[in-house]
């Protein structure tokens, strides 16, 4: 993938999302032109992950997480723009709970081959309408 200034900003938030919370860490990801994809892992605030120089709280949700990872890249972008208050986001987010390690292998993989499955992709603007895709 070859990201433009929107993407450069997506990605790069999103590496510096163990800075804005300290117990998160992030693995593997790839933005796509029009979406990403994420492994998120939320540390026990006892055991910290390696990050994090402050944190707006000490237990974060995962919709906590991603509506600020939203809410900074929106800001940032509608700024380049010149597009104050357009949303840039989907409304919601698809999320995956990774129990083991053969899940976590699989998606992981997943991450790592979509750039390469990105004609076929159900969120590629010339896909046939599907529930992903619908405005």
């Amino acid at each position: 993938m070859q990201l433009n200034a929107h993407g450069r900003i997506v990605d790069e938030f999103w590496q510096e999302i163990p800075i804005h919370f300290s117990n998160v860490s992030v693995d593997a990801y790839v933005t796509m032109p029009n979406h990403i994809h994420a492994i998120a892992i939320i540390h026990d605030p006892t055991h910290p992950g390696k990050g994090g120089v402050s944190a707006p709280q000490s237990r974060p949700t995962l919709g906590q997480i991603v509506a600020y990872y939203k809410y900074q890249t929106t800001k940032i972008i509608n700024q380049m723009r010149e597009t104050r208050g357009a949303r840039f986001w989907q409304r919601n987010y698809w999320e995956h709970i990774i129990r083991t390690e053969t899940a976590n292998q699989r998606i992981y993989q997943y991450i790592q081959d979509n750039p390469v499955l990105w004609e076929d992709d159900q969120l590629h603007p010339d896909a046939p309408p599907n529930p992903f895709n619908r405005n």
